[in-house]
């Protein structure tokens, strides 16, 4: 009788460790999803090295401007001989100090459209909705350069001033 007795005890014991053990790591899991959330979620800057870079924060808007690429961009359809020659502006509803952003990384910009405009094909190109299907992704490379940059992606649209194919 004393052995059952020492069994169930034991037992008893075995199981308080157990439950113990499971709600020692429920609060240790806890705590770890708590300082995610608040500390490392929740801050406004982005620890890189060892230096620590603010993020980029949205500026008021003023007026919308538009800054006219100064150079047209020719291209080599991919799939074909045919040429498409174009002309870009950029909008942004951030005003002049965007502009000037903007035309400090003209440079960058041009280069990630060009890129974009390279895997263009032919039939793609001449399609009535070549355009509007185009400036979404044209907008997010020449914003992604922005980003690069720590800049807000300011610009929200791109538009086509001229457009030639031959």
């Amino acid at each position: 009788m004393a052995d059952d007795e020492e069994k169930a005890e034991s037992g008893k014991g075995g199981i308080k460790k157990i439950v113990l053990v499971a709600i020692s790591l429920m609060i240790l899991i806890g705590c770890g999803v708590a300082y995610y959330f608040l500390v490392l979620n929740g801050s406004s800057s982005v620890a890189e090295g060892d230096q620590i870079v603010e993020e980029s924060m949205e500026p008021e808007s003023s007026e919308t401007l538009y800054l006219q690429l100064t150079d047209s961009f020719t291209i080599q359809l991919r799939d074909s001989d045919r040429m498409m020659q174009l002309k870009l502006a950029l909008r942004t509803p951030y005003g002049q100090s965007m502009i000037d952003e903007m035309s400090a990384h003209e440079i960058g910009i041009r280069a990630a459209l060009l890129e974009r405009l390279a895997s263009v094909e032919s039939a793609t190109a001449s399609s009535e909705s070549f355009r509007s299907l185009i400036e979404p992704n044209l907008r997010d490379a020449a914003n992604a350069i922005l980003e690069e940059q720590d800049l807000y992606p300011g610009i929200d649209l791109v538009l086509f001033t001229e457009f030639l194919m031959q």
